[in-house]
C-alpha cells in the first residue's frame, strides 16, 4: 500500500521547495491548513480532488506525488494501482460535484500505468526496445498475448485460457455473426457502457430497420451482451452495453480495427509519428 508517511514527506518537500507556508498552500487548494499539516504528517491521504489540486500548485503530476521510495516493490505498485482506482470510483460516485474532466485523468493515469506494466512483462530488453522502436506493439510469450496502442487498444490474453475453452452453442454463434454484421456494429456504437439509450435515439443514429433492430436487441439481451435498464426518471430508461459480455462486443470491434491497422503509434515511447 501507500507509504503515508513517505508521502507526506514528499509533500512537505515539494512545499519547501517552493518556499510556501502551510498556510499559503491551504489557500490555493481550498483546504484548512490543518488539513496540509495532516497530510504532511502522514495522518491522512488527500482525496483525489484535493491531490489533483496540489499538483497543481506543485506543478507536478499526481504520479509523482503518488510515487514513494518503495515503489519498486509490488506491493507498493499494486497498492498505487488501488489507490488511484479508488480515487476514480469515489469521483464516480462523486460526479455531480466534480466534472468529468478529474475522472479523465485519473483513468489516464490508470491507463499508463497499464502500459508500463506492460513492457515490463516483457522481460528482455533488447526485445523490448525493439518493440518499442517499431512502434508493433504485439507480444506473444510464455504468459500470453498482450496488445496496446495509443488509440485506445488494450487486451491482455493468458495462455492458459485456450485449455478452458469448449465448443459453443448455437447461440453463441449466432451472436458473434450479429456482433460481426454492419446492423450488429451500427448497434454496439449507438450504445454506451454508462448511460441508456433509448429505442427510439437508436433507431435515429443507426437507421437499422425497426424489425431488424429488434432482433438484434433481444439476441444481444439474451446473451448478456447488452441489458435494459428501467429506472426513474423515465430519461434513465433504455439500453446500455452489459458489464457481463458486453466486453466482447468491444472486443469484436477492436479487433477489426487491428485487422486494419499495420503499425501502431506509443508516443509515449516513439518520437516519430508512424505513418500507417
Amino acid at each position: 500500500m501507500l507509504d503515508q508517511m513517505i508521502f507526506g514527506e514528499k509533500l512537505r518537500n515539494h512545499r519547501k521547495k517552493l518556499g510556501m507556508t502551510q498556510e499559503e498552500v491551504a489557500q490555493k487548494v481550498g483546504v484548512s491548513p490543518q488539513a496540509i499539516s495532516k497530510w504532511e504528517a502522514g495522518d491522512c491521504l488527500p482525496d483525489c480532488f484535493n491531490l489533483k489540486a496540489i499538483s497543481d500548485v506543485y506543478k507536478i503530476s499526481a504520479d509523482v506525488l503518488l510515487e514513494t521510495e518503495s515503489s519498486g516493490n509490488l506491493d507498493a505498485v499494486s497498492g498505487k494501482i488501488e489507490q488511484l482506482a479508488t480515487e476514480f470510483t469515489w469521483s464516480m460516485e462523486n460526479r455531480d460535484r466534480y466534472n468529468n474532466n478529474l475522472r479523465q485523468e485519473l483513468g489516464e493515469d490508470l491507463w499508463e500505468m497499464w502500459k508500463g506494466i506492460y513492457f515490463a512483462e516483457v522481460g528482455n530488453r533488447e526485445i523490448q526496445e525493439e518493440s518499442k522502436k517499431r512502434g508493433n506493439l504485439r507480444i506473444n510469450g510464455a504468459f500470453g498475448t498482450k496488445i496496446w496502442d495509443d488509440d485506445g487498444i488494450a487486451c491482455v490474453i493468458k495462455s492458459s485460457l485456450i485449455s478452458q475453452l469448449g465448443s459453443f452453442n448455437q447461440s453463441t454463434v449466432e451472436a458473434f455473426e450479429a456482433l460481426c454484421s454492419e446492423d450488429g456494429q451500427k448497434l454496439i456504437i449507438a450504445l454506451s457502457c454508462d448511460t441508456p439509450t433509448s429505442k427510439q435515439v437508436l433507431i435515429e443514429k443507426t437507421n437499422i430497420d425497426i424489425a431488424r433492430l429488434n432482433e438484434l436487441l433481444l439476441l444481444f439481451i439474451e446473451n448478456r451482451i447488452i441489458e435494459f435498464v428501467e429506472e426513474t426518471p423515465p430519461e434513465y430508461k433504455g439500453y446500455m452495453i452489459s458489464g457481463h459480455c458486453g466486453i466482447v462486443a468491444y472486443m469484436i470491434l477492436a479487433g477489426m480495427y487491428i485487422l486494419n491497422k499495420k503499425k501502431y503509434e506509443v508516443s509515449q515511447f516513439i518520437n516519430v509519428k508512424i505513418e500507417e
